[in-house]
């Protein structure tokens, strides 16, 4: 039986970071194909830097349109911003620096709607 592979768009304001981030997705998950910048695809990552604004109102953006889920993968995100972006509907939240291929996978997956979802408040811990 042929399975359609999950597709992921990833969306940065910085072009090498999400290269970067594109390629190790590639590594760690080779069932996931990370789409083109022009392409939709079944999931929306949106990497954040610390005070990254524009980062900020592309997670609005795409939580609004709900045309696909949303991860957000932090550099550095406080309280209350993890409050605000859980408001907005983001399915998981990851911790750039110590993201693990487990996690990631689990981000992936339950976002496709592959698994069962964990809250979004514990995806740091």
């Amino acid at each position: 039986m042929f399975k359609k592979p999950i597709t992921i768009s990833v969306h940065a304001t910085d072009e090498l970071a999400r290269a970067r981030f594109a390629r190790e997705v590639r590594a760690v998950l080779p069932e996931v194909k990370v789409v083109r910048r022009d392409e939709e695809g079944d999931v929306d990552f949106v990497l954040m830097g610390a005070g990254d604004h524009a980062a900020a109102a592309t997670v609005r953006r795409l939580t609004r349109a709900g045309e696909a889920p949303v991860v957000l993968v932090a550099d550095e995100l406080g309280e209350s911003e993890l409050m605000a972006v859980s408001e907005y509907g983001v399915e998981s939240v990851l911790w750039r620096p110590a993201i693990t291929r487990r996690q990631l996978s689990r981000a992936v997956h339950s976002a496709a709607g592959c698994c069962p979802k964990a809250p979004v408040l514990t995806a740091l811990v």
